[in-house]
């Protein structure tokens, strides 16, 4: 059944939905692209884990694992016990367990250590880029040979170990694959491979179909696209404001999965924060861009505030072009210069905003030229002049119709009196009188 409303109306809805639409897909952007830069970026991985070591619950955390691991896999009162005199060797658990304090408490000062930390980055990274590798296809052999990929700890575990005097037997005594996290595993390997070019696929269909809808809604709003840039900054704050709160929400879940133990609850709470800080920095860029889109749709729109704007604006968009793109482009320089885009959707995204901005700028400098094709330097100010004159002199007559009314006769005199002393404590509430004011014409009303 064909729609009855008026072609109008539904152009209106159309433009409608599709920023609505608009908005929706750059809410799924921000979590396409944290996905796509947290996991396979490896510069961003790199950077993630080494804040994650930098954290000292974390770190702490980390080092009673390694410790762990140790006194698991190395009968260190057994050790002990060899080493000590005949008559100490009784006491040699009690020495380990000790030992173990003293172990836990080196490992944990260790990792704090630069050296440690760029260990634990090099190791990181090498293992990134191999999973990287075998999610992208690029790296057939490690796929087919190993089947997985693993982040080896046992470096650390060797480091603790020559701390408190066991590197040798230690290393003698460890198995190869000590302390060694899975990072994928062979019979998902296919799964994940899917998973990777869909991430990737969505991230770029997000932000630029997002981009593309509101283009098109743009294009059919000739007249008012103001109303659309409005909307779709609206939508982008929204978006935002939305990707941060489902971030707050989400941390409670995942530390309840990831801790097991109330000890470990502090170090998965870090844990998240740190993991999402990129998260959060994408969702607060999205806000900033949709406040510029309203600060855009502002300089667009037919408020009396942006119609002095565009007046004062008027002789310079309008006479010197030449300066007003000079500006614009060391803006946009200097934003890519503090801001640089990781990656080639951020530089494609990057230029696609510029280009935006830019097509934005053109339309505001045609339109001030069209409504003040004859305006000049200062004429914005003695406008601005004329209105507060006009402005005080209304004012001015709004407080003499009202003092007139304190000169009414027609009823009795103390009526009449009580009245007008009222009225007048009214007129100093609303600040037309001053205290000296009210005081004189109090004192000359109660005088009669």
């Amino acid at each position: 059944m064909a729609s009855t409303d008026p072609p109008e109306t539904q152009h209106r809805i159309t433009i409608r939905v599709l920023v609505v639409l608009a908005s929706i897909l750059a809410f799924l952007a921000i979590f396409t692209s944290w996905v796509d830069r947290q996991a396979l970026d490896t510069d961003q991985w790199v950077d993630t884990s080494g804040k994650l070591l930098e954290d000292k619950q974390i770190s702490d955390a980390l080092a009673t694992y390694a410790v762990d691991q140790l006194y698991a896999d190395v009968d260190v009162a057994a050790i002990l016990k060899k080493r000590l005199p005949e008559g100490l060797q009784p006491i040699s658990s009690p020495v380990a367990a000790g030992i173990r304090q003293f172990a836990t408490r080196a490992g944990q000062q260790a990792l704090q250590s630069p050296r440690v930390q760029n260990a634990w980055k090099d190791a990181n990274r090498v293992a990134h880029r191999e999973l990287v590798a075998i999610l992208k296809g690029n790296n057939e052999a490690v796929s087919t040979q190993n089947g997985k990929v693993v982040l080896n700890l046992r470096p650390l575990v060797l480091q603790l170990a020559d701390r408190i005097g066991l590197k040798s037997q230690a290393n003698d005594r460890l198995p190869p694959d000590v302390a060694s996290l899975e990072v994928a595993d062979a019979k998902q390997l296919h799964n994940a491979r899917t998973l990777t070019r869909l991430v990737e696929g969505l991230a770029w269909v997000f932000t630029f179909g997002s981009l593309a809808l509101f283009g098109v809604a743009a294009y059919l709003a000739k007249g008012r696209r103001w109303v659309v840039v409005l909307g779709y900054g609206l939508g982008l704050i929204a978006a935002g404001l939305a990707a941060i709160a489902v971030r707050s929400a989400a941390k409670g879940l995942v530390v309840d999965t990831l801790a097991k133990t109330e000890g470990a609850r502090v170090p998965a709470q870090h844990a998240w924060d740190i993991a999402t800080e990129l998260l959060n920095s994408i969702a607060s860029s999205v806000i900033v861009f949709g406040v510029l889109f309203v600060v855009a749709s502002f300089l667009d729109s037919p408020a009396r505030q942006a119609v002095t704007i565009r007046r004062a604006l008027a002789p310079t968009l309008r006479e010197r072009p030449g300066i007003v793109w000079s500006v614009f482009g060391a803006a946009a320089l200097l934003a890519l210069i503090l801001w640089p885009p990781a990656g080639t959707r951020q530089i494609l995204l990057s230029l696609v905003l510029i280009a935006l901005a830019g097509f934005g700028l053109e339309a505001l400098r045609r339109k001030t030229a069209r409504e003040f094709p004859g305006a000049e330097p200062g004429d914005w100010i003695l406008e601005m002049r004329q209105r507060a004159r006009r402005a005080s002199a209304k004012a001015g007559r709004r407080i003499g119709s009202a003092m007139r009314e304190l000169t009414d006769d027609d009823k009795h005199p103390d009526d009449a009196k009580l009245d007008r002393l009222e009225r007048l404590g009214e007129l100093k509430e609303k600040g037309m009188l001053t205290a000296t004011e009210f005081r004189e014409e109090k004192k000359r009303i109660l005088s009669g």
